[in-house]
């Protein structure tokens, strides 16, 4: 009898966290879509635009008339639509009263900004000086034409086994060349400068094209701040 009562006592917990799995799946995908929908808002882009160049005029004026003109032409660009609605179907937004939604509660940050192409530890170090926006190989362009950056920095070791850039610049991985192309190109057009970081890079980044080279966080802050 007790090992009936047990069995079914364990059944219930497990149906019970099944279901909360598959809510907390749910409330991920709606979390998912409601982000996309937010980093692809012309209104929003706009505003950081206009926001990061009140904050360092030095630095961010400069390339906001240019900014401003790329997003214009970007203004009609039809984005994919969601895999789980139909035509037509709009998302439901409910109040903000979970935890999950304070992710996209975005607070003003003063500081350095950085997009980063970048090996974990130095992602971590980069981390207690600079705001990091870190770029990944499979959506790298998209997270760095949507973010508002002060520069691209590449990561010397990023191309280390572990990391998400792991054997970048090893013959036959095309599509971290390719991704590593697609940021530098998409950096140059919004004028953002290149800054390769690390002491010895391989040649595959060497023989690249830099705006300035950094081993220090003192030095990229610097180097940034004066252009």
């Amino acid at each position: 009898m007790n090992d009936r009562s047990s069995t079914a006592k364990a059944g219930r917990q497990a149906a019970r966290l099944r279901a909360a799995l598959r809510e907390r799946e749910s409330r991920v995908e709606e979390l998912e879509r409601r982000l996309d929908a937010l980093e692809t808002s012309t209104t929003l882009q706009f505003g950081r635009l206009v926001a990061g160049a009140a904050r360092s005029p030095r630095r961010r004026g400069v390339r906001l008339p240019r900014e401003l003109y790329r997003l214009w032409r970007k203004r009609h660009v039809p984005t994919a639509a969601s895999s789980g609605g139909g035509d037509g179907e709009r998302i439901r937004l409910d109040p903000v009263d979970r935890p999950e939604d304070r992710l996209l509660v975005a607070a003003p940050y003063e500081g350095l900004v950085i997009a980063g192409v970048l090996a974990r530890g130095t992602a971590a170090a980069l981390g207690g000086h600079a705001r990091v926006v870190a770029l990944y190989p499979h959506d790298a362009a998209t997270a760095l034409g949507t973010a508002d950056v002060d520069a691209l920095v590449v990561d010397a070791a990023a191309g280390e086994p572990g990391g998400p850039w792991a054997y970048l610049g090893t013959p036959g991985m095309y599509d971290r060349d390719r991704a590593l192309h697609n940021v530098r190109e998409l950096a140059r057009d919004r004028g953002l400068p290149l800054v390769l970081w690390g002491e010895a890079p391989p040649p595959t980044l060497a023989v690249l094209e830099w705006d300035a080279t950094a081993t220090t966080p003192a030095h990229l802050t610097h180097l940034v701040q004066t252009r």
